[in-house]
């Protein structure tokens, strides 16, 4: 099983005596610059309908920062131009645009430019380093580009590109984003991790539930050998659910997802179908026990560090006078008047004189006490009988509806802004997935809010993920020790005070991001606003609470944009705030 690791707020970074934002009627300084060719946002087709294909056709940033210099910032037009702008600070104007590369050079096999094909993802891009960048044309093409000195916006130059291909990716697979890429020296040898994420429905008959479509993840690796780069898929994540993080660690041996549904390593599954073929085998030998092999799926169970509890659906017209449970040490036997509906011996030992029965909402739940506790159980039934475990259980044990829960602070009572819309019933978790071992090693237990954003605070790291804690919005890097790989956490690197509670009553926001250096965070809406908020203002002349320190206030700004189209991008520097738009490029002064 995987360690759960706890956030743990740094009190030093936290700030008690902060009351809130003050709205601010000053002016922002907003410098427009046009465009001379729109930007290229990709459509999606009448197949690519779901949940997952509007995150990334409709969520996705259009506007890449470069993490090396904050105030230089790259998209594509829809001539398949890379285009660079940048703000100099010290003249406090944008610089003229530059085109670094040109894509429309390129073209597939119907000789249709890549950048015009419909169905295909948006082209995405990450810089790796100073001088390196990995950019996907959103179909199956990749790109290495060595782009010189950045700051002097050169030419960018290809030194490699490939098509995406390996064992795990079907022929048929089109459309790719890059999640994440890193690159390492290992050994004095150039690896390229790529996280590249691709959409595939899957047909009912082979789906596990009612989604019909999951989000694969394939773990790539491009290395330079023998002065030539090659492309290797090492693995594929599998997910049904949203990715709302996804990073590789230093040296790449891991990688961190966040998602609101489990993901499993491709390799893992084949393997464990592999090996029941034997057992299919067995199965057949023993045909004449039909009967019982009903009657052991006919349950689920779920299990805890101290429990195991065991549910069957109560037969109609059937009470508690109908049933008889009996258990030993290591041996469950339940019965239906005359019908046994289970009777085997158990995978571990159980305290059987603490196990409880009841009937609650037409489900018989049968609750065991593990005798050893803190023993994970790979299956309930000795020799490995019966269905696998429900760890949908573990995330409902409260069956109440959400409005009848009671209220676990009545000093802080909970609203309808203190959930994500459309997600109470998830489980949010942030896990450690390790190439090595093929298993998750770690795992951060989230809830049902998912992370609010994730932002670059350092060129070179992982990115940062913002979390809501309390009413405050934290930051966290991850933590990792090259002599100690068994070790990893989350280290609490920031804080955005009162801003957790702020951004979940805009319904309508689109991005979400904050400075390198903390000093403000920013909340776009897809059209009309944007919500710039300070939490370096003042003292609240003089304010304090009763019996209480001095109070600290900060400073909120209203930005509306006049007939700039959607908002299709946004970046951040210490002193500017980019945002890309259907007919701008928009600097946000920021003063301190």
């Amino acid at each position: 099983m995987s360690k759960i690791v706890e956030l743990r707020q740094d009190r030093a970074l936290m700030r008690p005596n902060f009351d809130g934002y003050k709205l601010s009627l000053e002016p922002v300084p907003v410098i427009r610059q046009d465009l001379t060719s729109a930007p290229l946002k990709a459509e999606p087709s009448d197949e690519q309908y779901s949940l997952l294909h509007v995150e990334l056709f409709s969520m996705q940033n259009l506007l890449i920062v470069d993490p090396w210099s904050r105030t230089e910032s790259y998209y594509i037009n829809r001539k398949g131009d890379v285009v660079r702008v940048s703000y100099d600070e010290n003249k406090g104007s944008p610089n003229p645009m530059h085109i670094v590369y040109r894509m429309n050079q390129e073209e597939n096999d119907d000789s249709t430019p890549i950048w015009k094909c419909k169905g295909q993802y948006n082209t995405t891009f990450r810089f790796i380093s100073e001088k390196f960048c990995v950019l996907c044309d959103g179909n199956k093409r990749l790109f290495l580009f060595e782009t010189g000195n950045r700051s002097k916006a050169q030419e960018w130059q290809v030194v490699a590109t490939t098509n995406i291909y390996g064992s795990d990716i079907e022929l048929e697979e089109r459309g790719y984003v890059i999640f994440d890429a890193r690159l390492d020296i290992l050994q004095e040898q150039k690896q390229i991790s790529l996280a590249l994420g691709h959409v595939q429905r899957v047909d009912s008959s082979q789906a596990r539930s009612s989604s019909t479509h999951y989000m694969y993840i394939h773990w790539a690796k491009w290395i330079l050998k023998d002065q030539q780069w090659q492309l290797e898929i090492v693995d594929t994540l599998e997910c049904k659910g949203s990715i709302y993080y996804c990073a590789f660690e230093p040296r790449s041996q891991s990688l961190i997802l966040s998602s609101n549904r489990p993901c499993i390593w491709r390799s893992a599954k084949t393997n464990k179908h592999t090996e029941g073929e034997p057992l299919a085998e067995m199965a057949q030998l023993h045909e004449g026990d039909e009967e019982d092999r009903t009657e052991i799926s006919s349950y689920s169970w779920s299990q805890t560090d101290d429990d195991i509890l065991v549910k069957f659906n109560v037969k109609p017209g059937m009470d508690k006078n109908n049933y008889h449970i009996k258990c030993v040490s290591n041996r469950i036997t339940v019965k239906c008047n005359d019908e046994t509906l289970l009777d085997n011996d158990l995978k571990e030992k159980i305290d059987h004189d603490l196990t409880t029965w009841t009937i609650e909402n037409n489900f018989l739940q049968i609750t065991l006490v593990k005798q050893d506790s803190d023993m994970y159980w790979s299956s309930l039934l000795a020799n490995d009988l019966g269905p696998k475990e429900n760890t949908e259980n573990n995330t409902q044990q409260n069956c109440l509806p959400l409005e009848q829960q009671p209220i676990a602070n009545l000093e802080a009572p909970i609203e309808d802004c203190d959930f994500p819309m459309g997600v109470e019933e998830d489980e949010i978790t942030i896990s450690r997935f390790n190439l090595p071992t093929k298993s998750i090693t770690h795992s951060v237990i989230m809830g049902s809010n998912p992370p609010l954003f994730t932002t670059s605070l350092r060129p070179g790291f992982p990115l940062a993920i913002a979390t809501r804690q309390d009413v405050d919005c934290s930051l966290w890097l991850q933590q990792y020790n090259v002599t100690k790989p068994d070790e990893w956490s989350l280290r609490h690197e920031g804080n955005l005070h009162a801003f957790g509670y702020i951004q979940a009553s805009k319904q309508q926001k689109k991005f979400m991001d904050c400075s390198p250096d903390l000093g403000y965070a920013i909340i776009s809406e897809s059209h009309r606003h944007i919500f710039l908020y300070k939490s370096k203002y003042d003292t609240a002349n003089g304010l304090r609470n009763r019996n209480g320190p001095q109070v600290t206030i900060g400073k909120q700004h209203l930005v509306t944009l006049d007939d700039a189209g959607e908002v299709l991008g946004l970046c951040t520097a210490n002193s500017t705030a980019t945002l890309l738009t259907e007919k701008f490029i928009m600097f946000i002064q920021i003063e301190s």
